[in-house]
């Protein structure tokens, strides 16, 4: 009997735990092949985070703030910024804020997935019309990489190009100078605090287009000094996808 119970029960886990996994954002028990299509969220968790996607119609392309029409707004106009495009995928804003923090703060690397996931699934309208020759993670410095262990917005730039084919420009072909964590400046102090932050070390053939990859978009200073860094070296259009942006008023 004893040995009959064991193998009952052993068929019990193989037949009805093996294929199954939990939902990253509400934990249900789901087989895998329901999470799979959705990056690890149950359908009705997908479903909801569809919520959260940001209204880009009515977005400036190159800021991403409100306005109707999606026309580029008046900041815009008036000093425009040193890439062509922007996009943001999700609002920052629970839950999607709190997945984003257990990435990059908690070190919780099974969050990059299903967030890439989400990118994927709110992805830039230009994406399919504008040629990438590269595609560069935002950079960050060596003491910052040094005391979190990884780069959030390279392991989504990973995962995005893993699925679109792109070429990754190696990591050693930008380098970024060690400064106070942006999060915690205001607008004018980010603009101050990330200016010459960013220095070219390896080659960059003349007049490529470059996509970037960030996790936060929030006033578009690191995003901005990268591009004019890497045009000033011979870069040619550059290109802005980030994870989420902070909700602003319209």
């Amino acid at each position: 009997m004893a040995v009959f119970s064991i193998d009952v029960f052993s068929w019990w886990r193989n037949a009805g735990w093996r294929n199954k996994s939990r939902c990253v954002l509400c934990h249900a028990l789901v087989s895998a092949c329901e999470t799979s299509p959705y990056g690890g969220f149950c359908g009705g968790c997908a479903a909801d985070l569809e919520e959260f996607f940001t209204d880009a119609a009515n977005s400036c392309p190159l800021c991403f703030r409100p306005i109707q029409g999606g026309a580029v707004c008046g900041g815009c106009q008036k000093k425009p910024p040193a890439f062509e495009r922007m996009w943001a995928s999700l609002y920052y804003e629970p839950p999607v804020s709190s997945m984003i923090r257990a990435l990059k703060h908690l070190a919780d690397l099974g969050m990059s997935r299903p967030l890439a996931e989400l990118m994927r699934r709110h992805a830039p309208d230009w994406l399919e019309t504008e040629r990438f020759d590269f595609v560069l993670p935002v950079p960050l410095s060596k003491e910052r990489r040094l005391h979190r262990g990884f780069n959030q917005s390279e392991e989504l730039a990973d995962i995005l190009s893993e699925h679109y084919g792109w070429t990754l420009l190696p990591r050693q072909t930008v380098f970024r100078r060690h400064r106070e964590p942006q999060s915690t400046l205001k607008s004018a102090d980010r603009v101050r605090n990330i200016k010459n932050a960013f220095e070219i070390n390896g080659h960059i053939p003349k007049n490529c287009n470059i996509l970037l990859i960030d996790d936060v978009f929030t006033t578009g200073s690191t995003l901005n000094e990268l591009a004019r860094t890497l045009k000033k070296s011979g870069a040619g259009k550059i290109f802005c996808w980030s994870l989420a942006r902070p909700p602003m008023k319209k």
